[in-house]
């Protein structure tokens, strides 16, 4: 558990913990805030508000971070579009709803908590208050948008495109457009106000050409100063002291383990621990609880913390000194890396100098090479400041001890010839640095990877292997070694381990050869649909569908009146104007799922009021855990969902609800939504 530096300020630690539950692995990043070099940042998905997502990685290699972990929760299923304040170069790029922010201040000063912000439009006699910043669906009355929000439908808007003007806040009107299908595209600097109902009718009647126009802003607290602000929540300490967070998203998740991201800030400021804990493995790692969270926080030192999206979005990414880009420090729990909507980065900001030390490091951690294989070992070099320094091919000189057990070449390539330990050495100029390897005669135990997820129809899939010793240190192993076989099924695999499904649903089961070891896989081609239930019925029976709220006391129901087109389903009342909190109407059953279904489909009968329809299961392990079915219920009349289920799920799991959500504090709506046609959807044939 030694703190590794990879950056001025900047150490990082992997944690292995026992625990009277069960195992712990933590990921954990220590900043000096008081550093020079060390640069607070915050990155959005493809430098987007609304898209498709983009991994931590990614994301992380474009701001050159050395530190970067996963922030705000978001609109997964759907637009992509981070749910609480987004602020990068001092601007907001979109609006705050309630929850929990970190921001940062000058000189690194970092602070928690939620934040409220609005804007105030003024035109001659106009005055309009803009309480949105790029978040905008059919359902929204007025917003500012700016280029960076990334979606393009209007949904109807009256839209103003603002260029700005000399003062601050000062800007002058390019143009009015009405009843819009797409939004106008803005240039850099630009921004849009878009608007629906009585706003709409009151830009469109005020606003022209060259008009000026000005935007204030309030906030509290104040923005000014800050650069850098992403959302999350809940808040977990306040000094020192564990608090209950009333702004929390998904407070039915605050007593599950869970794979867990936050933040924790020392009492003096100067200290910013940047931790993510890993769950759903209950082998390795069981997660921990957002109390338990907090708990550890506290231990760390921290007198205010607080988290951000946990479950299979909870990453850490870190570049080790030398490297010249961030890779994945910990294990998320979906197996893989899920593109995000935004994250929060240390960059290292010092000037780039001559190398001053140098690294080989071909993976981490150091595998063993099979004997007739290759390893390509990677020498990296930093400067004074941490600063990687790229190397021109060439430039290194490689050797190997003892030099009859190994050969290696000008490139770094290195080909075990017989069992045993060597140590490699690389020299740059008067820099040497060195690296132990063991050279292994055998294969103790080989995976076959690439063949966990269903694949379509005709679908293409790449497989490899991964070998290891008896003790689970990993060989490298050349893919020529390794031979491939089709043992049942319609499918085809090549040479190279490529995999091509065949026309119809199945199941192929392949199999992979290396020396003395075999890996045995089975690919799911295809899919299938069972019905559930197609009316859902409301009752107190097993199977039958109850009415829920939280907080406790929100008026709505669970019944069987009929769709307004006069068909049967379930209806789901609520009425969200008696609290601002965030508020949640529940239809709440309990049934087991047959098997493991790789996602569902539910008919909704939209009432277009903008809710947010969610729904959620029970694990094995009495895990709840909720998935998102609609960011905002926009339509009105059937719509036909389709939801994917984790994959990381333990089964079997237990579907227990379906519930609208509002955690807008000043919203108010009442509404209806119906439910019928749930159906569950399995990989490969039936």
């Amino acid at each position: 558990m030694a703190a590794e530096a990879i950056g001025p300020g900047v150490a990082y630690e992997r944690w292995s913990l026992a625990t009277s539950r069960g195992p712990l692995q933590l990921s954990i990043a220590t900043v000096d805030l008081s550093n020079p070099n060390v640069s607070l940042q915050v990155a959005t998905h493809n430098d987007a508000i609304v898209g498709d997502g983009e991994s931590l990685s990614s994301m992380a290699e474009r701001l050159h971070a050395e530190v970067g972990i996963n922030a705000d929760y978001f609109d997964i299923n759907d637009t992509g579009t981070p749910l609480n304040v987004v602020m990068s170069g001092g601007r907001v790029l979109h609006g705050p709803d309630g929850a929990a922010a970190l921001r940062v201040g000058p000189g690194n000063a970092v602070a928690m908590g939620p934040i409220a912000y609005a804007l105030a439009l003024s035109s001659g006699g106009l005055h309009l208050t803009i309480p949105a910043v790029n978040d905008w669906s059919a359902a929204s009355d007025v917003a500012e948008l700016t280029p960076e929000f990334g979606a393009a439908r209007a949904f109807g808007a009256t839209e103003a495109i603002l260029t700005p003007a000399a003062a601050q806040g000062a800007y002058t009107v390019k143009m009015v457009a009405r009843d819009l299908t797409n939004l106008v595209p803005l240039q850099a600097g630009d921004v849009a106000v878009a608007a629906h109902g009585t706003a709409a009718i009151a830009i469109a009647t005020a606003l022209h050409a060259g008009d000026p126009v000005t935007i204030a802003s309030s906030a509290d607290p104040s923005l000014a100063g800050v650069s850098a602000a992403v959302g999350g929540g809940p808040l977990l300490l306040r000094d020192g002291v564990a608090v209950s967070d009333p702004a929390a998203p998904a407070p039915d998740e605050a007593e599950v383990r869970n794979p867990v991201t936050g933040a924790g800030l020392s009492a003096d400021g100067n200290t910013l621990w940047l931790v993510v804990v890993d769950g759903r493995a209950p082998s390795r790692s069981i997660g921990l609880t957002r109390p338990q969270f907090a708990s550890l926080f506290a231990a760390l030192g921290a007198a205010t913390a607080m988290a951000f999206d946990s479950g299979g979005s909870s990453e850490m990414v870190v570049r080790h000194l030398g490297e010249p880009r961030a890779g994945v420090a910990n294990v998320p729990s979906d197996g893989r890396e899920r593109s995000v909507a935004d994250g929060f980065f240390v960059v290292n900001v010092a000037p780039f100098g001559p190398p001053l030390k140098l690294f080989l490091d071909p993976s981490r951690p150091t595998p063993a090479v099979l004997v007739g294989s290759t390893l390509t070992v990677q020498a990296h070099a930093v400067d004074a400041n941490d600063q990687p320094v790229a190397l021109a091919p060439g430039t290194v000189a490689f050797s190997v001890t003892p030099p009859d057990a190994a050969t290696i070449d000008r490139d770094g390539v290195l080909v075990a010839q017989r069992p045993g330990p060597i140590e490699v050495s690389a020299t740059l100029g008067q820099i040497v640095g060195q690296l132990d390897i063991k050279l292994v005669g055998s294969v103790d135990a080989m995976k076959i990877s690439g063949a966990d997820a269903p694949l379509p129809i005709n679908g293409k899939a790449q497989l490899a292997v991964s070998a290891s010793t008896h003790d689970g240190a990993p060989i490298a192993i050349d893919p020529g070694a390794v031979t491939w076989h089709l043992d049942s099924g319609s499918g085809q695999v090549s040479a190279d381990g490529s995999f091509r499904a065949g026309p119809m649903a199945a199941r192929d089961v392949i199999s992979a050869h290396a020396g003395n070891a075999v890996a045995i896989a089975t690919m799911l081609v295809g899919e299938h649909a069972q019905m559930l239930q197609a009316v859902m019925s409301p009752g107190a029976m097993p199977g039958q569908w109850s009415y829920g709220s939280r907080p406790a006391g929100i008026p709505g129901g669970v019944d069987g009146v009929n769709a307004p087109d006069g068909s049967a389903a379930l209806r789901l009342t609520y009425d969200f104007s008696t609290t601002n909190a965030t508020r949640a109407a529940y239809a709440q059953t309990t049934i087991v799922l047959p098997l493991a279904p790789i996602a569902l489909s539910i008919e909704v009968y939209g009432d277009a009021r903008g809710e947010w329809l969610r729904g959620g299961y029970q694990n094995a392990d009495g895990n709840n855990e909720s998935v998102t079915v609609a960011r905002h219920v926009d339509w009105r009349g059937w719509r036909t969902i389709r939801v994917a289920i984790p994959p990381q799920s333990a089964w079997p799991i237990a579907w227990t609800r379906f519930y609208a959500v509002e955690p807008r504090r000043g919203a108010s709506e009442r509404g209806s939504l119906w439910l019928r046609n749930f159906v569950l959807i399995y990989a490969g044939p039936p």
